[in-house]
């Protein structure tokens, strides 16, 4: 408690004088899980691309593979 927003986005206090604190480096807690959900938003985007990918590089090497063996078989 005791705690007042002032001018600039500062925080005083207001049994101290007028004189603004300087500006904290915390974050607020809505930011910080803002960015939590952000950052967890595109770590699971990156391993469905990522699985996705291989999926799309193991069915291109089993057709390839199936064609050659099909190609193999007809001589």
């Amino acid at each position: 408690m005791g705690v007042a927003r002032g001018t600039q986005g500062r925080v005083r206090l207001w049994w101290h004088d007028a004189a603004p604190c300087p500006p904290s480096s915390v974050i607020g807690l809505s930011v910080a899980v803002g960015r939590f959900v952000e950052a967890l938003f595109w770590a699971i985007l990156r391993v469905a691309g990522l699985i996705g990918g291989v999926a799309l590089l193991v069915a291109a090497v089993i057709v390839v593979a199936w064609v050659l063996i099909r190609r193999r078989r007809r001589r």
